[in-house]
């Protein structure tokens, strides 16, 4: 019986954002590549070469179903996969907080729901190009809901709590000079608000929050009625 991949072929395959952001897409469950096109916002030529890799380091396996190839995660190596990736999570000194990061992110996305689906569903992160970055850390000191943090030894930040992104929001990736930040493509989020009929559901707390939303009642706040 043949070994599993190595540790070091595993860091080696892993060690670029698209294709971190592709495991995370396939620890959910088996995808095709235009499911990967849709969640990463990548052209399928670039999908399919990302995935290439992994598969050559015996992280990803495909499977034909039907007309159709879908792909998952090499059960062999998904130990070894889980902890490269805390590995690549940050350096040394940061792992002592970003566990408590990851579990405050945790139970936010957990005790809530957008428009009626879990967070934890929704594939909507950004992901971090690294040869594109320059290090300005403006993506990490803009965004107010603890998504990136700075590593000063690589001189770049880092994506420490993707499911604290805002779904829907590209602040981070309009201000980025450089394009060096990745999100699901437009037609990603619109499928889903029609997929699960979120344009029904945000009339919900417009009902049931009437005092929060209402525009008379903020105005008689500002001039103190």
């Amino acid at each position: 019986m043949g070994e599993g991949p190595s540790k070091t072929e595993i860091l080696k395959a892993l060690a670029h954002p698209v294709r971190l952001s592709i495991l995370e897409a396939l620890m959910r469950g088996p995808v095709c590549v235009n499911e990967l096109v849709l969640l990463i916002g990548r052209r399928q030529p670039y999908i399919s070469q990302q995935l290439g890799i992994l598969r050559r380091a015996g992280v990803v396996v495909a499977r034909r179903e039907g007309a159709s190839i879908r792909y998952q995660l090499n059960p062999v190596a998904l130990k070894d996969t889980r902890e490269s990736v805390c590995t690549l999570c940050g350096p040394p000194g940061d792992r002592v907080t970003q566990p408590v990061v990851r579990a405050e992110a945790k139970s936010v996305s957990d005790n809530h729901a957008w428009h009626g689906m879990p967070r934890e569903q929704i594939a909507w992160q950004p992901t971090l190009v690294a040869e594109r970055c320059v290090g300005c850390g403006m993506c990490a000191t803009s965004c107010g809901r603890g998504v990136y943090v700075f590593d000063y030894e690589i001189n770049r930040p880092v994506v420490v709590a993707p499911e604290m992104c805002m779904v829907g929001c590209t602040t981070c990736a309009t201000l980025c000079l450089y394009d060096a930040i990745g999100l699901p493509s437009r037609g990603y989020i619109r499928q889903l608000i029609r997929r699960h009929k979120a344009l029904c559901q945000s009339k919900d707390p417009l009902r049931d929050e009437r005092d929060r939303y209402n525009v008379a009642r903020r105005r008689r706040l500002k001039l103190g009625a």
